[in-house]
């Protein structure tokens, strides 16, 4: 059975016409979903827990559940055990991913969260924060550095749902390039994944994702680095870093995660050249 993961941009359309809800709760069941949200992340869990219900309702799953974990016990209770075990949905709002990742990281809720993703019956979405806490590596942190200097973003481990990937949210509207750049030239094994805000990835068996809603998703692909000085510069000072493959993303293309090329073009892609 496939895997299904999906992060979200942020600031993502809350309707029953968004194409990313739709897709999401159409992979775990439609009428029969058993669905998990998880508002730990922000600073008001009680308003996102109430607008998510709401959102989710209009879809008529199966069930509808709030999970917020306050401290991290709360992570290892039988009841919750009880409710991920039978989750075909499960969805981390946004906020600070640090909320997330302190809280659930090496908790019962965390085993069993990633046993669920591993068997394919439960899709795992996140959105914001959400998104960036999904992969093995998560940002957190960007120090105010707009520029492209040394020191400029911070990681940690994230829930491992994904390796060698790196989501950065809300990318283009808050100008994110830099951090984004920042974290690949650490480690170009790592890829990066800049995505819009009303934008998500469709990311089956961590191997091909698909960008559903309205934005674009940034590629940054630092395989083919040739030149790079983070290694030297002082913290705080500019570093040199040549070759980096960047590409633009839209709805409907599919980029091959392994590979590290696109393997559908899109709807809106251009016919083939005739030369008669």
């Amino acid at each position: 059975m496939s895997r299904f993961l999906i992060p979200i941009g942020g600031n993502e359309e809350k309707s029953l016409h968004s194409e990313i809800f739709q897709e999401m709760v159409e992979l775990a069941g439609g009428s029969k979903a058993r669905i998990v949200v998880v508002p730990t992340a922000s600073e008001i869990p009680d308003k996102r827990a109430h607008d998510y219900q709401e959102l989710f309702a209009q879809f008529n799953p199966e069930s509808i559940h709030i999970v917020h974990i306050g401290e991290r016990p709360d992570a290892g209770s039988g009841k919750l055990a009880n409710i991920i075990d039978k989750a075909t949905l499960f969805m981390f709002g946004g906020g600070d991913q640090l909320r997330l990742s302190s809280l659930i990281g090496g908790t019962p809720l965390h085993q069993a969260l990633l046993k669920r993703y591993q068997s394919g019956e439960c899709v795992i979405a996140g959105t914001s924060a959400g998104a960036a806490v999904l992969p093995e590596i998560m940002i957190f942190q960007n120090n105010k550095f707009r520029s492209f200097r040394k020191g400029g973003t911070e990681m940690t481990k994230g829930l491992g749902l994904i390796p060698d990937i790196i989501f950065d949210t809300h990318f283009v509207q808050r100008s994110r390039v830099s951090r984004l750049v920042n974290a690949i030239s650490t480690n170009p094994a790592i890829l990066g994944l800049g995505i819009g805000e009303n934008t998500g990835l469709l990311i089956k068996d961590e191997t091909t994702a698909k960008v559903i809603g309205n934005g674009t998703v940034i590629v940054m692909d630092g395989s083919a680095i040739k030149i790079n000085h983070i290694g030297y510069a002082q913290n705080g000072k500019p570093f040199g870093l040549t070759n980096m493959i960047y590409s633009v993303l839209t709805k409907g293309m599919v980029y091959d995660l392994k590979q590290r090329t696109v393997i559908d073009p899109g709807p809106i892609a251009p016919p083939k050249t005739i030369v008669k």
